[in-house]
């Protein structure tokens, strides 16, 4: 008990105490409302059924992918929440839909079976952007 005691004592000054990395600080972006609505959101694929020809790229040309919205109200680059469906995500305008839909937001899934489980929903709709820092 003794030679435990001065084997912990010597190690306490020769072994500074090892303290872990702090954790890197999250960045975190600020986002203000442009416009808030109730409006039409439904869900996609990439099957030809639903799309074109070439049905992994989005009319911006970018590929396609989760988080990305498509729409003919609102330019390709627009940031989109679906606040009472996915919190604080954000989804970016990158596609666009059959010109008879001139109002809905359609947001693309990987799996066809998500997609038809989300259906069509009236649900909130924000528009938002990188708030300016003071």
């Amino acid at each position: 008990m003794i030679i435990s005691a001065l084997l912990s004592s010597w190690l306490d000054k020769v072994q500074p105490e090892i303290q872990p990395p702090a954790p890197p600080q999250a960045i975190v972006e600020k986002f203000e409302i442009v416009k808030s609505f109730t409006g039409e959101v439904t869900a996609y694929t990439s099957r030809e059924e639903e799309t074109d020809s070439t049905p992994f790229i989005a009319a911006s040309g970018a590929t396609v992918h989760w988080g990305m919205v498509a729409t003919n109200a609102y330019p390709f680059g627009t940031q989109v929440r679906f606040p009472d469906i996915y919190g604080d995500k954000i989804f970016v305008v990158k596609d666009r839909m059959h010109s008879r839909f001139e109002n809905r937001l359609d947001i693309w899934f990987p799996e066809y079976s998500h997609a038809r489980h989300f259906g069509l929903k009236n649900t909130k709709v924000e528009i938002v952007r990188l708030a300016k820092s003071n």
